[in-house]
């Protein structure tokens, strides 16, 4: 298995690639794959195409510089890459790598999605033997939190119309509304914006939403509410999912709708979003993933605006394009917002590797975008340097760290440029 260090040590190898050279390579350490012979048949279903294949995978150890790659004792010299001619030249080697990082490694299903310049150009599905029901390129899977863009995007279109200010203190506002008693008067001080950065100083509770209980959304609230906050508001980086299901309050409050309806009337239905839905944590619709899900669990109850979507991985990808305001997609929000999102919401960084703006997740190689995990769930959407924006969604244990799955977002576009497949797999 590749391991953080690794993971993130390929990606700092490719910014200093792509500072050097203007063309996005990464080079994972080499790992132990599964052989042929314990690999399960795979159904791969792509836009145009659907066949059967018995996968298999080889370790090698590759080595990314500014002007060349070294694969298996072969050199391939890279050439300066156009992206207005051939943003992604060779589609099978794409599928390939993503089908390597998750299928080959004993995920269930995957699908993944490609934008370039406002357009999808490019999608790809692929199940295993162990898949309870194949997947295409359109089916549905839980986005965990990704769904967080859909509400920031949501805010800030409330925003940009005045019926809510970045700064105003919301929660005690939130709290009176609802019913709900703040045990730390110090709540009553969390902005809109501290909500949307993760800087409001509430805990995550990952007990009370991922261990066994029956909480609802209210229950849930009233819990974590009636406990002193971990930081003061404003001072430190700290993810909470709490954060994120009060600005599904907030959005219901100013709006008088549903949180679903409000963010489906203001971002999904004008961004033509079609397959976005909220779910129950046993709910499955006729074209979903089916994820395994443990019992007694309520957890996509609880999140709501926080994780509790599933969609394509083609809408998704869509969504992250409209917060690009040099893409040429539709844009729901000003450029000033925009921008906004993109800034790390504090001095010192959530993670040497990674930062955190408005709803946004902002890594030190140049991409941004959000990550979702949830009970064999792992989803990625990245606007890449490039200006690729690709989105990966995974029903399965692997990778069992899902920021490992940028690792393969950057494998599979290195294999369609260079014409050179990815050999590594990523371990379960």
């Amino acid at each position: 298995m590749i391991r953080k260090s690794e993971f993130w040590g390929s990606l700092l190898v490719l910014v200093m690639a792509t500072a050097c050279s203007g063309t996005d390579n990464s080079a994972p350490e080499s790992s132990t794959p599964p052989t042929s012979s314990s690999m399960p048949p795979v159904t791969v279903v792509s836009a145009t195409t659907s066949t059967t294949t018995t996968a298999s995978a080889t370790s090698v150890a590759s080595t990314v510089t500014s002007t060349t790659t070294v694969l298996a004792n072969t050199t391939v010299t890279s050439t300066a890459f156009a992206p207005a001619q051939e943003p992604l030249p060779n589609t099978d080697l794409f599928d390939a790598a993503i089908k390597l990082h998750t299928i080959d490694a004993k995920s269930r299903d995957v699908s993944a999605a490609v934008i370039f310049e406002g357009q999808v150009i490019h999608t790809f599905a692929a199940s295993s033997s162990k898949s309870s029901r194949p997947v295409n390129v359109d089916s549905s899977f839980r986005i965990a939190s990704i769904s967080k863009i859909v509400t920031a995007e949501t805010v800030l279109k409330l925003v940009d119309q005045g019926l809510l200010q970045l700064d105003e203190p919301i929660v005690g506002r939130i709290a009176d509304n609802i019913g709900l008693t703040l045990f730390d008067e110090r709540a009553r001080s969390i902005t809109v914006k501290q909500l949307l950065s993760h800087t409001s100083g509430i805990s995550n509770f990952l007990k009370i939403f991922f261990d066994v209980g029956s909480y609802d959304q209210m229950g849930m609230l009233t819990e974590v509410l009636g406990q002193p906050l971990a930081t003061q508001p404003g001072s430190t980086y700290k993810y909470s999912n709490v954060n994120y299901i009060l600005l599904g309050k907030a959005i219901e409050l100013v709006t008088g709708l549903a949180y679903q309806d409000a963010a489906k009337q203001l971002v999904l239905a004008p961004l033509g979003l079609q397959s976005f839905r909220m779910v129950g944590t046993y709910e499955f619709g006729p074209s979903d993933a089916l994820h395994a899900v443990s019992g007694g669990r309520t957890y996509m109850e609880q999140l709501g605006a926080a994780g509790a979507w599933v969609a394509t991985a083609s809408d998704v990808a869509k969504l992250l394009d409209s917060l690009n305001p040099d893409s040429p997609t539709q844009h729901l929000v000003s450029r000033e917002l925009l921008d906004l999102m993109k800034v790390p919401a504090t001095p010192v960084p959530a993670d040497p590797l990674w930062d955190y703006g408005l709803g946004l997740r902002l890594f030190v190689s140049g991409e941004w975008g959000h990550s979702g995990s949830i009970e064999n769930v792992h989803a990625m959407v990245v606007h890449r340097p490039d200006g690729l924006v690709v989105c990966v969604l995974v029903n399965g244990a692997t990778p069992k760290d899902t920021d490992e799955l940028i690792v393969a977002i950057n494998d599979a576009v290195l294999a369609a440029r260079t014409g050179v497949a990815a050999t590594t797999t990523i371990a379960p």
